[in-house]
């Protein structure tokens, strides 16, 4: 072999070694900066307040992570309570994991239990395996399968719209109800 051989062999060998060590380089910084929480929290405790200075949404949740490019957290066990325009707690939601994107929604999956904890609430408990609640039109929806009780009646049915401000809840689909006498 020349020498021109021997130089072109080196070259590319070397720009082969330069390609694939800037590539793992670029490779492995842009994946820890996209997948890696800005915080993560145990035992989360939150309670927000309105210009009043009163209460009007609480957020706890076992374990908790926020990705700050996305306003959104991811979480384990959440609890949201919802809060009355005076102040005082109204609904009590709680599922095996939840994400909250900041000022819009939340979504809770798995075994979701919601109870109403003002004393003239119509819904005592509902659950559902989802459930979104829409802050910026204070509303609950689901598409899965709902059961609502309270000491007056037991209703199942496919679907939920709810108005927080209005404290109503609508069956959508496939409903069934039955109704006590006391």
């Amino acid at each position: 072999m020349n020498r021109q051989t021997w130089l072109f062999g080196i070259l590319f060998v070397l720009a082969l070694v330069c390609f694939q060590w800037f590539r793992q380089d670029g490779d492995i910084a842009l994946n820890d900066r996209d997948f890696q929480p800005d915080f993560v929290a145990r035992d989360l405790a939150s309670i927000q307040y309105n210009r009043l200075g009163l209460p009007y949404r609480g957020l706890a949740a076992e374990y908790a992570e926020y990705y700050d490019p996305l306003s959104m957290t991811l979480m384990e066990k959440p609890v949201i309570l919802l809060y009355s325009p005076d102040g005082q707690p109204q609904w009590r939601l709680s599922g095996d994991e939840g994400t909250l994107n900041t000022g819009d929604n939340a979504v809770l999956n798995g075994n979701v239990v919601g109870r109403g904890l003002l004393p003239d609430a119509l819904v005592d408990t509902l659950t559902t395996e989802y459930l979104e609640l829409d802050f910026i039109n204070n509303q609950l929806r689901s598409n899965k399968e709902v059961r609502l009780q309270s000491p007056q009646y037991l209703a199942e049915g496919q679907g939920l719209l709810g108005q927080l401000d209005q404290q109503t809840v609508e069956l959508l689909h496939e409903t069934r109800a039955t109704y006590f006498n006391p």
